[in-house]
């Protein structure tokens, strides 16, 4: 086994690898082809049994090599020439596509341990379930151990964790939407995702793409009312802690321990009242002054009195009647969780522009309901960014999507993909780590990809972060990661093997003795982890032991075809080349 790359060149086991095994089985089949095609071609033209020692011994050359057995060798050499050369071509790519890391899959894991994820239990688990028509499953890639293509079940949620260039896009994100024929939820901060896979889905159903910052330079043609996602007083609540988990880290570090919560929950209240008297979320900042409504705009306390929240009115009087300082600090601060509403780039997406607007209003009860429907979220990362909506939009479909799966008997018939790629940076949904629990079983499959465990543990704290990487049916990390925690934890869930060592010695008197003995040493090390190559993957799931797993480029699957005629049709126009990430 080669160990160019490799940053630790630990002795292999005792004994010969794979690899001189094979070299030993060729030469000698080689060496039987020889003497076997040798004898057939003497044989045929008849000089004998192809007996090389009768050849040269013979005095009167009846058995001597003559003509015609040349031509009988050069035949039968052209005919393996002709046989060989696809065969040893197959086995060059095979070999070109070996890493360093290949050799040590079967003391990771055996082929049992790969039997749940396999094509054919894949299937049988999805028509199980009746969800067939969503397709197999969602792919994984490919086994390192012996070349079977693996797939996640229509339960399972996933966690990705891949620095970048490490194929998050183009070996999960774009492969899984493709093939998923069903209602699929994805984010992204780029436009690859979207160039390149929006072909593809708009075969399947309708694609509603929200880009307020023009990543992809989508019009805003169709628009959204936040305040619709709030049936309940817990839905207020959850789309508050949303748009609050949206603000910088600058922001929520300094946040103030009564004004915060007080804000919120002021925030929660105005928002109801909206919400129950069919506002748009534009009246929002009307109601943020801090002052009673003026002519033109409803009073909110009124609205919240007249549908019976009388405690959630009574609230809102009291902030109004505080001193000056202390209110204005409860209304700075619920104004600072719906900033982006001062955007009108932004608002374009969350309210009609007027009376004559016929744009469509997005539906996500429809978007659940229907057999492949796309909801494409793009936004930038950080401050000022759409994240706020991003994540808003995101939660409004699982919400329904889970209410759908009530109505159905506890699953949705058709599985719902959400591919929250860079989730941690435009998808900072808080409920998020208490959903990988459960999800999968009504059939709303999670996958969120990110870049580092510390990126998961900022955007929704350890404890939480430590819950969601727990309870994902599918953890894959991958190259690129430089944290010393996360690769000493993975390091020790991938486990040690056994290394056989021998020792001989020689006494004083000549007297020879040979030891044997074993000792455990770790498969890969923190330093094997951190240097993992181009398209390998520590796949855990549940009930297995750790998986050497090949990523597989979408540009490798039949259907890449359509996936490049999308790029040309949805890409950029000017002839500036997309790229999705590698």
């Amino acid at each position: 086994m080669s160990t160019r790359g490799r940053p630790n060149k630990r002795r292999p086991a005792a004994g010969m690898t794979n690899g001189e095994v094979l070299v030993v089985l060729v030469s000698l089949v080689g060496l039987c082809w020889l003497a076997l095609a040798a004898w057939l071609s003497a044989e045929l033209a008849g000089t004998g049994h192809g007996n090389p020692i009768s050849w040269l011994a013979d005095s009167d050359g009846t058995g001597r090599w003559n003509t015609a057995a040349t031509g009988w060798a050069l035949l039968f050499g052209a005919g393996t020439i002709v046989g060989v050369t696809p065969v040893a071509w197959l086995a060059a790519r095979s070999l070109r596509r070996r890493q360093w890391t290949d050799s040590l899959a079967p003391s990771m894991s055996s082929g049992r341990d790969l039997q749940e994820m396999t094509e054919n239990a894949v299937a049988a688990d999805t028509a199980r379930l009746g969800s067939s028509r969503a397709g197999i499953g969602l792919r994984l890639g490919r086994a390192v151990l012996n070349g079977v293509r693996l797939f996640g079940t229509f339960e399972w949620s996933q966690l990705w964790i891949l620095g970048t260039r490490a194929g998050k896009t183009r070996c999960v994100a774009i492969p899984q939407l493709v093939e998923h024929h069903g209602p699929a939820v994805t984010t992204s901060n780029k436009r690859d995702v979207h160039d390149l896979t929006r072909g593809p889905r708009s075969e399947l159903g309708r694609c509603w793409v929200n880009d307020p910052q023009q990543i992809a330079q989508q019009p805003a043609d169709w628009w959204w009312n936040p305040l619709t996602f709030i049936t309940t007083t817990e839905r207020s609540a959850k789309l508050v802690d949303i748009w609050a988990a949206a603000r910088s880290s600058a922001d929520m570090a300094g946040a103030d321990p009564y004004f915060e919560p007080e804000g919120r929950r002021l925030l929660q209240r105005l928002m109801m009242a909206a919400a129950l008297a069919g506002e748009y979320v534009t009246r929002l900042p009307d109601w943020l002054t801090g002052y009673r409504p003026g002519p033109g705009v409803p009073d909110p306390v009124a609205i919240l009195r007249e549908h019976g929240y009388h405690a959630q009115a009574t609230g809102i009087e009291s902030t109004l009647e505080l001193a000056p300082d202390q209110k204005d600090g409860l209304y700075g601060t619920a104004r600072s969780f719906v900033g982006f509403l001062d955007a009108p780039e932004f608002v374009v997406w969350m309210a009609p522009t007027g009376p004559d607007d016929t744009r469509p209003e997005f539906s996500p009860t429809a978007l659940v309901r229907s057999t492949g429907d796309t909801l494409y979220l793009l936004s930038k990362d950080g401050p000022g960014s759409a994240r706020a909506l991003t994540a808003a939009l995101t939660a409004a479909v699982y919400e329904e999507g889970e209410e759908h799966a009530e109505k159905c008997g506890g699953r949705v018939p058709i599985p719902i993909l959400f591919m929250l790629d860079e989730a941690a940076n435009i998808c900072r949904w808080p409920e998020l780590p208490n959903l990988y629990s459960h999800a999968g079983s009504k059939g709303l499959i999670l996958v969120t990809i990110l870049q580092s465990e510390p990126q998961g543990e900022q955007a929704w704290g350890k404890a939480d972060f430590r819950k969601m990487w727990s309870a994902a049916n599918v953890l894959a990390v991958g190259r690129g990661i430089n944290d010393e925690s996360t690769l000493t934890a993975l390091a020790k869930l991938v486990g040690d093997r056994q290394i056989a060592d021998h020792s001989r010695s020689v006494g004083g008197r000549g007297h020879r003795s040979t030891s044997h003995s074993n000792r455990d040493e770790r498969i890969f090390t923190e330093a094997d982890l951190r240097a993992l190559p181009r398209g390998r993957t520590i796949l855990m799931t549940s009930g297995a032991r750790a998986i050497l797993l090949e990523t597989i480029d979408y540009s490798q699957h039949p259907w890449a075809y359509k996936a490049e005629a999308s790029k040309t049709h949805f890409g950029p126009q000017t002839g500036q080349e997309v790229t999705a990430d590698a």
